[in-house]
């Protein structure tokens, strides 16, 4: 069970990489940050829809 919740705090971990990324390229003035800005989005938006709830996980494990 403790390697599925590291598991889960390093998916929150990236998470928070890629949208501290993107604002990051949101205040940057490039001119073609617009398609990377989305991709990130795009990933942790995925991310959030395929996580597992902590409830989800077995404890008896």
């Amino acid at each position: 069970m403790n390697e599925l919740l590291e598991a889960k705090l390093t998916i929150a971990r990236i998470k928070v990489n890629l949208l501290d990324l993107a604002g990051e390229l949101i205040a940057d003035d490039l001119s073609d940050k617009e398609y990377s800005i989305k991709r990130i989005l795009n990933v942790v938006e995925y991310m959030d829809n395929f996580d597992i709830k902590v409830s989800d996980i077995d404890l008896s494990c």
